[in-house]
């Protein structure tokens, strides 16, 4: 997979607009998801804790009233003096009782109970006795104030004690909240899907507004209470507040926002809509990186051609960004390319051409340096030592020429120019004189082999030569790091057609200067087109003729003041 990403431009682009579109739509939609639930669940229990506040509320002010009219009742001279005659005016006692009732609503019972737990008096149907050595009653009769009974079968009795003036029990008041009182104290507090769970101290249910589930329920919360893990059920939620006034704990039954068979569906939706787009990411990131890596399958598939030699491949494109830029750089790069191209191979032809000519221009140099070798000992054996010294001379110059250097010594060069000059002095019987003056420092700084030779001769027969006395002079200076080699005579000049031909660019054979232009070509071919050969007339009468050389230092030599 890595090699695959790396490989491959297209498959980098496709990689990353993929990563880049699909990402961050579903980090936002996991995360979104995710944020709904969470804060629905907060919504949920911000709205639970105000319902179990209003829930606690209905039970603080029912516990206020009870407490009052309970006090009252048990203060009370009728419910004494029932109590001590054992009958008493029950007329004057069942008022007093219905009155008491009506303000705690109606859905409150109120019993009078004598000493023994016997019930007396009741607003509703008259209640089963109680014993007062047991339960409720002997908790009421050891308290001064009222004692809260969850009954077994559900409900709340509140009861106290009614004692005389010496303190002793005479009998019992008790407010007595069963289901239907219940559902009338906390209707319209809580939601009609939501369930309410009173528990007394010991998690036994007082009132469930489910009534046949209570036990059931009851027994399950508080199983999961001793067993230190969060109340929960099945698809509800469970809050609980405890009521400070009773120690009671009131408990709210909510259905969840979001079951698990609705979070299923919202994931499968989910799953659903992240499998759509990455389909639809993939398809997008096929098709930009396909139009964004074409350009560059393109600019790839014509470098490999130019690198197979096919110098005639272009880029074709309309574009007009960066892409489109490289095209076009592309496109001169291979131009420039093939033009490079076929210059060099026109150099490589000249310089065949220029060997040819030069290999023309001479006799074969082996079958002349065996000739002039005989030609010297003719002339020593003959007693004329001139003969013998041009041969000499001669047979150094074809030696040098045949021999396999072509970069040599400066100081060699002049060597083979003074042999060359003493040849032409017999020639020309002696009708010039020939200076060369060049700086030790240059003289280990490499030259083509016989560059100097074509430009002296060319001094001294259509110069100096022709003059009774004829002036020859060979120098060297050094300008921005290039070798110039002058040579000047003081003969009539060079003709302007062929110092216009001399000086041109594109140097064209001057006619009867082989030498000359053989001579240009080959230092241009060797060192490139800012070197080679240049020609004016001097103001003092005569022809120059230099040559501009790169300064190259021989190998091992000293050079005084710079490299050559």
């Amino acid at each position: 997979m890595k090699n695959w990403v790396r490989g491959s431009f297209r498959n980098r682009s496709f990689i990353t607009m993929l990563l880049a579109t699909l990402l961050p739509l579903l980090l936002c939609g996991a995360l979104m998801m995710r944020l709904q639930v969470v804060r629905s669940e907060e919504s949920l229990t911000d709205r639970a804790q105000a319902q179990l506040e209003a829930l606690s509320g209905a039970l603080d002010d029912f516990q206020t009233v009870c407490e009052s009219a309970m006090k009252e009742l048990s203060a009370g001279t009728v419910v004494h003096s029932a109590l001590r005659r054992g009958g008493g005016d029950s007329r004057t006692l069942y008022q007093v009782l219905f009155r008491a009732a009506a303000h705690l609503e109606d859905y409150v019972r109120l019993d009078v109970y004598d000493g023994d737990g016997n019930c007396r008096y009741s607003t509703a149907n008259l209640s089963e006795s109680l014993d007062p050595d047991w339960g409720v009653l002997r908790a009421a009769g050891e308290s001064p104030d009222t004692v809260l009974h969850a009954g077994a079968g559900g409900g709340l009795t509140a009861v106290r004690a009614v004692r005389n003036y010496a303190g002793a029990v005479l009998g019992y008041v008790a407010a007595t909240v069963e289901q239907a009182g219940f559902d009338r104290m906390f209707s319209g507090l809580y939601p009609d899907a939501s369930e309410v769970l009173l528990l007394d101290g010991r998690w036994r249910a007082v009132y469930y507004s489910r009534p046949v589930q209570a036990q059931a329920a009851a027994e399950a919360l508080r199983g999961q209470l001793l067993a230190g893990g969060p109340l929960s059920g099945g698809g509800y939620r469970f809050f609980a507040l405890r009521h400070e006034g009773t120690g009671f704990s009131l408990v709210l039954q909510q259905p969840r926002t979001f079951t698990d068979p609705v979070l299923q569906a919202i994931y499968l939706t989910g799953a659903l809509m992240g499998a759509l787009c990455l389909a639809l990411s993939l398809l997008t990131a096929w098709i930009l990186s396909r139009y964004l890596s074409q350009p560059v399958r393109q600019l790839d598939e014509a470098m490999a051609a130019v690198e197979r030699g096919q110098l005639d491949v272009r880029l074709e494109t309309d574009r007009s960004d960066e892409l489109g830029r490289l095209a076009g750089q592309f496109n001169r790069m291979a131009e420039e390319y093939r033009l490079n191209l076929d210059r060099s191979v026109q150099r490589q032809r000249e310089l065949n051409e220029t060997r040819i000519r030069m290999m023309q221009a001479q006799l074969d140099p082996h079958f002349l340096y065996n000739t002039l070798d005989t030609v010297k000992w003719l002339g020593v054996g003959h007693q004329v030592p001139q003969v013998a010294q041009l041969a000499t001379d001669l047979a150094v110059l074809l030696r040098s020429s045949i021999s396999g250097e072509e970069i040599i010594p400066l100081e060699r060069e002049l060597e083979l120019i003074e042999r060359y000059v003493d040849i032409q002095s017999v020639r020309f019987e002696d009708r010039f004189v020939c200076e060369i003056d060049v700086p030790e420092r240059f003289q280990s700084c490499r030259v083509p082999k016989l560059c100097l030779q074509p430009l002296v001769e060319n001094a001294i027969v259509h110069g100096a030569a022709d003059r009774e006395e004829g002036y020859v002079k060979l120098w060297a200076s050094e300008e921005r790091g290039d070798l110039l080699l002058y040579v000047s005579d003081n003969g009539p000049g060079i003709p302007e057609d062929v110092l216009e031909r001399l000086n041109s660019e594109e140097k064209q054979l001057p006619g009867g200067h082989l030498g000359l232009f053989n001579v240009d070509s080959i230092i241009r071919l060797h060192y490139g087109a800012s070197y080679g050969l240049s020609a004016r007339n001097q103001p003092e009468g005569g022809g120059c003729v230099w040559l501009r050389l790169p300064i190259q230092r021989e190998e091992n030599a000293d050079a005084e003041g710079f490299d050559c």
